[in-house]
């Protein structure tokens, strides 16, 4: 494997960590209430919720459910028409990134929802262009910068909305869901050569990084666990998920020596959430 490659596969940790913090911070002075909405909390959990409340349970079922049946029925037109569904994922990309970054810019108070110029759409507008530019047009660290961007913006609005249980038991269940899609589910079918060589055609859900493809769904829900510890936790347990989650893709990138497929959410998940728990014990 050429060198170049293999440092740029170790790059999506260290380009993405910095942009869910400065994300996650502009979230955490913003002037604005960013309500909880489907499939993120469907069923509001109670400020006091046990773990027998039926809430976190019913939002992660939702949530997860979403994911794949929309995962699904895109596969399948992938399939057919793989050029529609290259048009469709770039225009769900640039879609995010506009309206992440248009609530990020309203999270600083630059501009009101009730009056809104030509300039301060444009804005928000010319950023997700540049950003579905990059990587559609590009791979290695431009896109992955991109891609980050979008995946934080999207990730730390997502992770103000979490409550806390539902957090818990989404990333526990996410975990074992990409292990299930990527081994048994139509992600599997991703390894087939078949596929592998049409995988340009996802750019903007998948990125290219040296060696490999990340999908823009691992790096959103990075990101979403991140900034969802750290508003329910605090900024300590929040650097260790950060840790965690970093150690964790490392670890994946080593399975990736024996396997063509791996989860790229399984590893990093679950360690990000039990150095965020354990941090959380330890400072009381």
């Amino acid at each position: 494997m050429p060198t170049r490659a293999l440092h740029q596969e170790h790059l999506p940790p260290i380009i993405l960590s910095p942009i869910v913090w400065i994300f996650t911070t502009n979230m955490s002075l913003s002037l604005i209430e960013v309500p909880a909405t489907a499939p993120v909390v469907v069923v509001e959990e109670p400020p006091q919720a046990t773990p027998m409340s039926p809430a976190p349970y019913l939002n992660t079922v939702v949530f997860l459910g979403t994911i794949a049946a929309v995962g699904f029925v895109f596969f399948m037109l992938f399939r057919r028409y793989p050029r529609i569904a290259s048009i469709i994922a770039i225009a769900a990309f640039w879609l995010v990134a506009f309206l992440t970054l248009f609530m990020h810019i309203l999270a600083l108070g630059l501009l009101s929802a009730a009056e809104l110029p030509l300039v301060d759409v444009a804005a928000p507008a010319l950023g997700a262009t540049l950003l579905a530019y990059l990587v559609r047009r590009s791979s290695g660290p431009a896109a992955l910068a991109a891609a980050s961007v979008t995946a934080a913006a999207g990730g730390t609005i997502i992770g103000y909305m979490i409550p806390q249980l539902t957090l818990l038991v989404l990333i526990a269940s996410l975990s074992v869901f990409d292990l299930v899609m990527v081994k048994r589910g139509y992600l599997s079918t991703l390894s087939h050569e078949e596929y592998r060589s049409r995988i340009h055609y996802l750019r903007g859900l998948v990125v290219e990084v040296g060696g490999i493809n990340i999908g823009l769904g691992d790096l959103l829900f990075y990101s979403i666990t991140i900034s969802s510890t750290y508003f329910l936790m605090g900024a300590i347990p929040a650097i260790f998920s950060n840790i965690g989650i970093a150690s964790g893709y490392y670890l994946t990138l080593q399975l990736l020596k024996r396997w063509d497929t791996v989860p790229g959410l399984t590893i990093p998940l679950l360690l990000g959430l039990l150095l965020s728990l354990i941090a959380q014990w330890l400072v009381g």
